[in-house]
């Protein structure tokens, strides 16, 4: 995972069903900024983003689009699949961030 949403180099997708995770694939990171971003992934029927730490105008965006949004997260890609289905994201919050 990328420590920052705006500098990650591409999006994985995966799709939730019977409480496994199917890889759906991954796109570069679109090039635009925020805007972009949102746009893309609403295109795509993405309706979660899992991410590290995301500036304020990225987080507008995607939820302004309907993509709920879990922020902060830090771990490599499998503990967060691992965390994802379990419904235990909060524990892989970064460091010195608290939950709202």
């Amino acid at each position: 995972m990328a420590s920052l949403l705006e500098n990650a180099s591409e999006l994985r997708f995966y799709e939730s069903r019977a409480g496994e995770l199917d890889s759906r694939g991954f796109i570069p990171m679109p090039r635009g900024g925020p805007s972009a971003l949102a746009e893309t992934l609403h295109a795509a029927g993405i309706r979660s983003l899992v991410c590290g730490a995301v500036a304020e105008s990225y987080a507008e965006h995607l939820q302004r689009a309907g993509i709920r949004l879990s922020p902060w997260i830090a771990g490599n890609v499998d503990h967060v699949l691992e965390a994802w289905l379990a419904n235990t994201l909060e524990k892989l919050t970064m460091p010195g961030r608290r939950r709202k």
